[in-house]
């Protein structure tokens, strides 16, 4: 029954947002200046005045701007569901094609910047929270100063420096994509290693209030070994408040990919949505951004499951 309800919760707060979302998009793009259906036609110099205007109002028509403003939005919403948006202004090709092209390119970066998140972010967290519990204050103030260092670098400064480094002095990473899972390494590292020691910081305190906790204090006077310590009593509760902010982060993950994809050339959907805000490419800018959208939405919510799924205490407060 708790899940049922937790589940059905979840569901109402995933279509809410949607609609939120797909709402302030809507404003937003209408708020832009210049007119999306001059934009689509362009202004060529062999077309007569009135051929023009006759090729402006049909724009108009397509994109449904000659109707009233909640149709409009009902037309978004339509989109959305069905996540038709037409074709490019700009090539002529239809949008879902656009994206359904460069989509995986932007979802491995995504998924291996949050792996390296986690995979460094929380072991670091433990073990630091676990050698500085009670003691070692010069390795806490170390620490400190190393990931609020590293956390605070933009992705594109560590994309800079990995390419020097990895793929121009060492040449351990190849210096152009060449479509093999190594494209995806250093990518990976740049977008995820600031929000990695971000992360660790959260960890780290987080272990520490789980080490005094009474029930730690009488496993650890038992002398049970140390491992089944970590795994049985720290880390599920060390994973929940992880897990939390792993999906906030999420959301700086896919911006930073806008920008890290345009540094190693890679053709995602970052650069395809750079492309389209410079060009006006209307249904392209929109499809896009509600995409992102939706993605950070259904990020969190696994990120929900995966919580109840280790501390099944969420189910009944839900």
């Amino acid at each position: 029954m708790h899940w049922g309800r937790f589940l059905a919760q979840r569901l109402l707060r995933v279509v809410v947002v949607s609609i939120v979302l797909v709402t302030a998009t809507f404003i937003t793009v209408r708020m832009v200046p210049g007119d999306p259906a001059l934009k689509a036609i362009g202004m060529q110099s062999d077309r007569t005045p009135a051929e023009q205007a006759k090729a402006l109002k049909q724009a108009r028509s397509d994109l449904h701007l000659d109707r009233p403003l909640p149709v409009q939005y009902l037309e978004t919403l339509r989109s959305a569901v069905t996540f038709d948006f037409g074709k490019s202004f700009q090539t002529g090709q239809k949008v879902t094609q656009i994206i359904s092209d460069r989509v995986g390119s932007t979802l491995r970066l995504a998924l291996g910047g949050t792996i390296v998140m986690l995979v460094i972010g929380v072991p670091l967290g433990v073990v630091i929270g676990a050698l500085t519990n009670g003691r070692r204050s010069g390795l806490e103030v170390g620490f400190s100063g190393i990931s609020g260092f590293v956390g605070s670098i933009p992705p594109y400064v560590l994309s800079v420096i990995g390419i020097f480094l990895f793929a121009y002095t060492w040449s351990i990473f190849p210096r152009i994509p060449e479509g093999s899972l190594l494209d995806d390494v250093l990518p990976s590292l740049a977008l995820g290693l600031g929000p990695a020691f971000l992360l660790a910081r959260v960890v780290r305190v987080e272990t520490l209030d789980v080490l005094q906790q009474d029930y730690v204090r009488t496993a650890r006077s038992k002398w049970l070994p140390w491992t089944r310590l970590y795994a049985r009593d720290v880390m599920p509760n060390v994973l929940t408040p992880a897990l939390t902010i792993a999906g906030v982060l999420f959301s700086s993950l896919l911006g930073g990919a806008v920008v890290i994809e345009g540094i190693f050339g890679r053709n995602g959907l970052g650069a395809t949505l750079i492309n389209a805000v410079q060009l006006g490419d209307y249904p392209v800018v929109v499809a896009i951004s509600l995409l992102f959208g939706f993605l950070v939405v259904i990020a969190n919510t696994v990120v929900d499951i995966l919580i109840a799924f280790i501390d099944p205490r969420t189910l009944v407060a839900a």
